[in-house]
């Protein structure tokens, strides 16, 4: 099986919030690694930085839970997969026509939909509603 993760799925791994727990136990049912798209990825370190800013955490814990991230990727946990613009940014407006005035998706959320896609993912990993409703509505099993 070929997972792809959102941000919304991986952040909660490192930082205790609500969907902690549930990602935990869906990557514990996982027995390949992971797929993320360089999105993904950047987005993973953003959030962390952002909660520095916002004064959830400081600068020494957000730097421990990036090398968390880091040890991950390096472990193959998770593996980042390019995902060609040329291809990639078309689709997501080909989705952008067919969800977004229905759905309410978001361009990033759209971004990643579109990764997991031309990434031939099977199982896409969201806590994101209205990402995951457009994967499913573009038939990829959804999971949280």
């Amino acid at each position: 099986m070929i997972a792809y993760a959102d941000t919304s799925f991986v952040v909660p791994l490192y930082r205790v919030e609500t969907n902690s727990a549930a990602a935990a136990k869906a990557m514990s049912r996982l027995n390949a690694p992971v797929m993320l798209s360089p999105l993904g990825e950047l987005e993973v370190h953003n959030a962390f930085q952002l909660s520095v800013f916002r004064g959830e955490i400081d600068a020494t814990a957000a730097a421990r839970k990036i090398q968390l991230f880091a040890e991950d990727l390096a472990n193959g946990v998770f593996q980042i997969h390019p995902v060609p613009a040329g291809t990639l940014y078309p689709l997501a407006i080909k989705l952008a026509a067919r969800h977004s005035a229905t759905l309410g998706t978001r361009s990033l959320d759209l971004l990643h939909v579109a990764a997991a896609m031309i990434l031939k993912a099977d199982l896409f990993l969201s806590f994101d509603e209205r990402q995951k409703k457009a994967a499913k509505a573009e038939g990829v099993k959804v999971s949280s």
